[in-house]
C-alpha cells in the first residue's frame, strides 16, 4: 500500500524523491491539471493557515479557481474592517504555495500581464510575515487581485504527492 503526502507537509531532506504520477499533472504540458485533488489540497492549506493566519482572513484560504467564487470570496473576506490583507496576504500566499516556486504557472496564465509584481504572488514567501503595504495592500498588488483564481490555481497545480511506503 501507498500513502500520499503532501511534500510542503514534510521537507524531504536528503535523497531522491519519488514522485506519484509526476509527468501527467502540474504542467505547461498538461494545461497545469492539478496533482492533488481539491479536497485534500485545501486541507493542507487550511491546516496552513490555521497556524499563521487569524479566523477572520481564513476563507481565502482554499483553492478556488472559479473566477466568479474566487472573487466572491475575496470580497467577503476584505469587506470593510475584516481581514486586514496587507498584513495576512503574504502568509496566505505562502501556505498556498507549500514551498513550490509557482511563477512558471502563473506566467504562462496571464498573472505577470497585469504586471511582474504580480509573481511575488505565485511563490513561496522568504518571511511571510512581512506585510505588504503600511496600513492597506500595496496598490502594486492590489491589481494582480484580479487574477487571483489563476494564483489559486497555479498554487493547486504546484502541489505534489510523494510515494511513502506505509510501515510495516
Amino acid at each position: 500500500m501507498i500513502l500520499l503526502l503532501i511534500v510542503g507537509l514534510c521537507h524531504v531532506a536528503m535523497g531522491q524523491t519519488e514522485w506519484d504520477n509526476p509527468n501527467t499533472c502540474g504542467s505547461a504540458g498538461t494545461n497545469w491539471k492539478p496533482c492533488i485533488e481539491r479536497k485534500v489540497a485545501d486541507q493542507v492549506f487550511a491546516s496552513c493557515c490555521e497556524r499563521f493566519i487569524p479566523p477572520e482572513c481564513r476563507g481565502m484560504c482554499m483553492y478556488e479557481t472559479n473566477a466568479i467564487e474566487a472573487r466572491v470570496i475575496l470580497m467577503h473576506t476584505i469587506q470593510p474592517s475584516r481581514c486586514r490583507l496587507y498584513k495576512y496576504l503574504p502568509a496566505i500566499v505562502h501556505c498556498a504555495a507549500q514551498t513550490h516556486d509557482n511563477s512558471e504557472c502563473c506566467r504562462a496564465n496571464g498573472v505577470a500581464d497585469i504586471g511582474e509584481q504580480c509573481l511575488e504572488m505565485c511563490r513561496p514567501q522568504q518571511n511571510p510575515r512581512q506585510p505588504w503595504g503600511l496600513k492597506s495592500l500595496r496598490k502594486d498588488l492590489v491589481t494582480c487581485l484580479a487574477k487571483w483564481d489563476q494564483i489559486l490555481q497555479c498554487h493547486q497545480a504546484g502541489l505534489r504527492a510523494r510515494k511513502v511506503p506505509r510501515p510495516t
